[in-house]
């Protein structure tokens, strides 16, 4: 498991309601982009500038009061998967006796792991599926699975226009692997619901 930190957020482009969590190894130069909407932004942001001894009336405040409250220590955060753009994590607590695990959107995770002083992991071969690279003066690549599907149809529409065709053909295949997973995901929900 490599460990994680908040580097920075960054604001998108003038009018855009989305901001960058920029995730990055603690210990190398391999960073996370992740895009978060104001009220994560600003959950976040607050700790990373009064750190966790803010007195803070934000809801991961409480999340993290409240867990202290009934013996509850926060281990850590994982990041364990991406899908269609949208990462999944899980918090993971320990009250001396058993452990419990609930997920979170990472949003959440970060802002309260950060509150609790608490590290934030990520596989190592996912990091380097999905971190960005710096190709060229400044310029850097993501990973088409970090992009969600809309943003993909107008890049390979883009990438056609362009005769780009390399591109288009890579991108479609992302969105017909993606199409497939939702049908299957959907079939089995209405076999199972038929099944009861």
């Amino acid at each position: 498991m490599v460990e994680l930190y908040v580097s920075e957020i960054l604001a998108r482009a003038s009018g855009d309601r989305t901001y960058i969590m920029m995730l990055q190894e603690k210990d190398g130069m391999r960073k996370l982009p992740v895009l978060i909407g104001p009220l994560e932004a600003t959950a976040v942001a607050f700790v990373k500038k009064n750190g966790n001894g803010g007195q803070g009336l934000m809801t991961h405040d409480l999340f993290r009061n409240f867990s202290m409250a009934c013996g509850y220590a926060l281990k850590c955060a994982t990041i364990y998967k991406i899908e269609e753009g949208t990462f999944y994590s899980n918090l993971l607590f320990d009250s001396g006796e058993a452990m419990v695990k609930i997920e979170a959107r990472i949003s959440d995770a970060v802002a309260v792991a950060m509150r609790c002083d608490a590290p934030i992991y990520i596989e190592d071969e996912l990091l380097n599926m999905l971190c960005i690279k710096e190709e060229w003066e400044n310029a850097f690549s993501i990973p088409i699975t970090l992009a969600g599907t809309d943003t993909l149809r107008e890049v390979m529409e883009r990438a056609v226009k362009d005769e780009n065709y390399e591109l288009a053909m890579k991108l479609k295949k992302e969105i017909d692997a993606r199409m497939e997973r939702r049908s299957t995901s959907t079939e089995k929900g209405t076999s199972e619901e038929g099944g009861n």
